[in-house]
């Protein structure tokens, strides 16, 4: 970008500039010069006059002393007050929209008159803006886009896959005539990929029904302590091949309106888990327990545990905690993702509690009153990842070396909504950690890394 060149004239008289010249001018050079010179011919008068004069006159050059710097106090408060009002006024509203635009509010616009530099900084702003506000609506468009993609692939990748199943069950089945042990074992080869493949494309249909609000829910009247038992029952027949117990542990439950059949997928996908990564001859407990305005479900395992950075990671999408070489379990890497996109859509809450070689506990959370009024989750295409880094640099900024354990203890829990946040914030006030003023700008900082949240 070719630098301008200096200009002393409009530097000394750009308009802010020569505001700040005519406050020089008036207090500092018109003001003292006349007293200056009233002072000069007072001088003057007491040299040609007698001692009475004299002493006239001192009261007199007293009385003007006091007038004079009363006359320049008066000056300078009140140009100075109406100069810096026209500086900070306008500059406030700039402060104001930068703040908005901070929030994700691109709609924001300054409306400065001042026919000085603010008014051209003022302008630039709203350029600013409105070139963000393409910006982020092109990514909306590009996330949607997206989205689509997904759903429409996953449903052109289906339709050849039904009749391929069809046919290879045929073959297998001998329908077509009896076949050698070697092409009975490669239609069995055929048979297991395709049904892999098909568990994939469901995935990611799911994925897309969930980014796009289409999850759909039949909530009824369900007593949730027998959906559980069926679940085990349907899970024995899996868990016995490793010889494997498990263990229900539950109570009496409320009935709640809700839709069993995602729940039992939520339960049978962490079942399913804890089965996998477990030990033979181990116990997987299974436990439900009402709790406020909501239901708690846990599922516990004897398996081999996980790491701090897999129990932050395991709901992301495509992430696998074995080793990628030395995978002993297939799978997508969808299945927990699409268990967290369930369980939120109904504003519940999943998280996981592991030690290294120990086990992992999966809880989950079900409301008491269930949300039919179903929210796009981004679980896939998504600016989480930038939301979390900045949240746990607010974290860091505002508690110090204690703010990164805090956050990955929140991160573990899924605890890091803009309510969740809120509400330890608040609870870090009642427990005298942050003062009231802390607690404002912490509560400032989340509203702003989330404020993109508010038109989506």
């Amino acid at each position: 970008m070719k630098k301008e060149p200096f200009d002393l004239q409009k530097f000394l008289f750009g308009s802010i500039n020569r505001k700040l010249t005519v406050l020089f001018f008036l207090v500092a050079v018109i003001a003292p010069t006349i007293g200056v010179s009233y002072f000069y011919s007072i001088s003057l008068s007491m040299m040609a006059k007698d001692s009475e004069a004299f002493q006239q006159q001192g009261a007199l050059l007293q009385t003007t002393a006091a007038f004079i710097i009363i006359v320049i106090a008066v000056d300078a408060g009140i140009v100075g007050f109406f100069i810096s009002r026209s500086i900070s006024k306008p500059l406030k509203k700039l402060h104001k929209a930068t703040q908005e635009i901070e929030k994700g509010n691109f709609s924001v616009r300054t409306e400065i008159v001042t026919n000085d530099e603010i008014e051209q900084l003022g302008h630039a702003i709203n350029k600013t803006a409105a070139a963000l506000g393409r910006i982020d609506e092109e990514r909306q468009q590009i996330d949607k886009a997206k989205s689509e993609f997904l759903s429409i692939t996953s449903h052109e990748l289906r339709t050849p896959l039904t009749p391929m199943k069809a046919q290879l069950q045929m073959l297998e089945q001998g329908f077509f005539g009896p076949l050698l042990d070697k092409q009975k074992e490669s239609v069995t080869i055929l048979m297991r990929n395709a049904e892999r493949l098909d568990k994939i494309i469901e995935d990611f249909l799911e994925v897309s029904r969930i980014e796009a609000a289409r999850l759909r829910f039949v909530f009824r009247k369900t007593d949730l302590k027998q959906t559980i038992k069926e679940n085990i029952d349907f899970m024995t027949g899996f868990a016995k091949e490793k010889n494997i117990t498990l263990v229900m542990n539950v109570d009496t439950l409320p009935i709640i309106d809700v839709d069993p059949d995602r729940i039992s997928q939520v339960f049978r996908n962490l079942m399913h888990n804890a089965i996998k990564f477990s030990p033979e001859n181990s116990t997987i407990k299974v436990e439900a327990i009402p709790q406020n305005d909501q239901l708690l479900f846990s599922i516990k395992d004897q398996g081999v545990g996980m790491t701090h950075e897999d129990q932050i990671r395991v709901f992301e999408p495509f992430y696998q905690i074995e080793d990628h070489l030395n995978r002993k379990h297939g799978g997508t890497g969808l299945g927990l993702t699409i268990c967290r996109g369930i369980i939120e859509a109904q504003k519940g809450k999943i998280w996981v509690e592991s030690i290294l070689d120990k086990g992992s506990t999966f809880f989950f959370t079900v409301p008491l009153i269930p949300v039919k009024d179903i929210q796009p989750i981004k679980v896939l295409f998504s600016a989480k990842q930038d939301i979390d880094k900045k949240v746990k640099e607010k974290f860091t900024a505002v508690l110090g070396p204690m703010g990164l354990v805090e956050f990955n203890d929140l991160k573990n829990k899924h605890a890091l909504g803009k309510e969740d946040l809120i509400t330890y914030v608040k609870s870090l006030r009642e427990l005298s950690i942050l003062d009231t003023e802390q607690e404002t700008e912490f509560l400032e900082g989340i509203s702003g890394i989330f404020g993109a949240e508010k038109k989506r």
